[in-house]
């Protein structure tokens, strides 16, 4: 069967940040494909912001890193004109058309579409003054994704047991953090999210045991190096970053204290690094999106989405 999920499909959620009233922790992702190189490339930016207003004013997370679930726009010229003026304006009347989906195995979702108009000093400008003019609240627009959102939450409820298999199968292969971002994006409001729950719980304390004994390894081989102000800011920038649950965490603590006294000797200033405190109070979910969020941070952006016959 073809893999279900990319490599790190879904895995941020918290990059951009989490939807504004958002009852869900669905993702969906903004592409802007390469076959609107004719859009100027200042007006495809402004298109894409648009979008990603669009997705968060109405509860879903913006996102736009390796998601599965993607909203992404086909933009077809219906007329310019070119008004007589001094100095002369450049009128643009466009037809925006915006598809929900899986960008994955290419299954549209919904469509809308959009007609809006601009004028500016020149085409770029105009490009820009109709994208503007392009909503992104209202009652059809809701409607349109409140659409691809359950059909998110459906694809989600009907193949969860192939997501938890997924998972597992990436986490025998010690693709840790591949795998709690398959679960921890599963949408709290989906029958899939109980079911993944103690797999979450069981992949996040896997994930940060290994982060953190690959971190205490390299900050302990940078600090055995050469001990000096140097080696103590690299090796306790990779400390700082550990987290305060992992079980090597008691190893880090008294690294971090050696390094600390050796930089008092060294320096009369305080040493700017400090370790991350235990916050009890931090949900699972929470604490795996902030993990999966710093390892994005290393990660390319490689996905190949398939969008044929959308439009």
């Amino acid at each position: 069967m073809k893999k279900l999920f990319l490599t790190i499909c879904l895995l941020f959620a918290v990059v951009i940040g989490t939807a504004q009233n958002s009852d869900s922790n669905i993702a969906l992702g903004t592409y802007i494909p390469y076959e609107m190189a004719e859009v100027p490339a200042a007006a495809r930016q402004i298109l894409e912001t648009k979008l990603g207003q669009m997705v968060t004013k109405n509860g879903i997370s913006d996102i736009s890193y390796n998601s599965r679930f993607i909203i992404t726009p086909n933009v077809s010229v219906m007329s310019k004109d070119v008004i007589g003026s001094a100095p002369p304006k450049i009128v643009l009347n466009l037809d925006i058309t915006l598809y929900i989906g899986d960008g994955v195995n290419g299954t549209l979702y919904t469509s809308k579409s959009f007609n809006v108009k601009g004028v500016g000093s020149n085409e770029t400008k105009a490009y820009i003054a109709a994208i503007k003019n392009m909503r992104t609240n209202g009652e059809d627009v809701q409607m349109f994704v409140t659409e691809g959102k359950q059909k998110i939450i459906d694809f989600f409820n009907n193949n969860c047991e192939l997501i938890q298999k997924e998972a597992n199968t990436l986490a025998n292969q010690n693709r840790f953090e591949e795998a709690l971002g398959l679960l921890v994006n599963v949408p709290v409001n989906s029958t899939c999210y109980d079911k993944v729950g103690k797999s979450l719980k069981t992949m996040y304390q896997k994930t940060i045991d290994r982060d953190c004994q690959l971190k205490l390894a390299e900050a302990t081989a940078i600090w055995n190096a050469n001990q000096d102000l140097d080696a103590a800011n690299e090796a306790g920038a990779i400390l700082a970053s550990i987290e305060p649950s992992s079980s090597c965490y008691p190893n880090v603590k008294s690294l971090f204290s050696k390094i600390e006294s050796r930089v008092k000797t060294l320096s009369d200033r305080p040493w700017e690094y400090k370790l991350k405190v235990l916050d009890a109070n931090i949900a699972i979910a929470k604490g795996a999106q902030q993990v999966l969020m710093a390892y994005a941070k290393n990660q390319p952006s490689t996905v190949m989405y398939n969008i044929h016959g959308w439009y």
